[in-house]
């Protein structure tokens, strides 16, 4: 397991101590998943924390219609870091692999004990938790703009994703139809 970009993403943060970095690789699995494999239900209680390597996933939900909504899409380089998991609540989503992908994840029960022995860890998860709440304030503003201008900002910001997602996927994630979606493609 190749863990240099995860503690260098974390030195972003805060620099880490040869003694913190010693405790996280104790800790630190690796996974790998198929393509469409759901690693968390609906219900279910999330266990750990990723830092993805490569690949795609999503969260999504299924309304009261049976609709299904995608929240978030994570790539290479993102945490997965998920609020119910750290407070250990049943989570609302499904997390979906979109590719192969390949992850170093932490149980979120090492990383409570991690917590406790080194003060650093505290600043990683405050941060990591206002990361959070931007980019979901960004994803607010995001779908309350108009559907074109929704689309163009999305496009502008992430073009690589229309070669990758389905549209139906990422329709879903900007709130629009596929056939929306499609016809706003169709004007590029």
């Amino acid at each position: 397991m190749n863990s240099e970009p995860l503690f260098n993403l974390l030195n972003d943060i805060i620099p880490l101590t040869v003694d913190l970095k010693d405790s996280l690789e104790k800790e630190l699995h690796q996974e790998s998943y198929k393509a469409r494999q759901i690693i968390h239900a609906a219900g279910q209680i999330e266990n750990r924390l990723h830092f993805l390597e490569s690949g795609y996933v999503r969260n999504y939900y299924f309304d009261h219609h049976g609709n299904e909504h995608t929240v978030k899409i994570w790539e290479a380089g993102d945490f997965m870091f998920s609020y119910e998991g750290y407070y250990q609540v049943p989570s609302y989503f499904y997390t979906d692999i979109m590719e192969k992908s390949s992850m170093i994840t932490l149980s979120y029960s090492n990383l409570h004990e991690l917590d406790k022995q080194h003060p650093e860890i505290s600043t990683i998860i405050k941060t990591l938790l206002l990361k959070f709440q931007q980019e979901e304030y960004e994803k607010l503003m995001l779908v309350a703009l108009p559907t074109e201008e929704r689309y163009q900002t999305f496009r502008k910001k992430k073009p690589y994703l229309f070669q990758i997602l389905p549209n139906r996927i990422t329709a879903s994630y900007l709130h629009m139809s596929r056939e929306t979606l499609t016809r706003l493609i169709g004007k590029d």
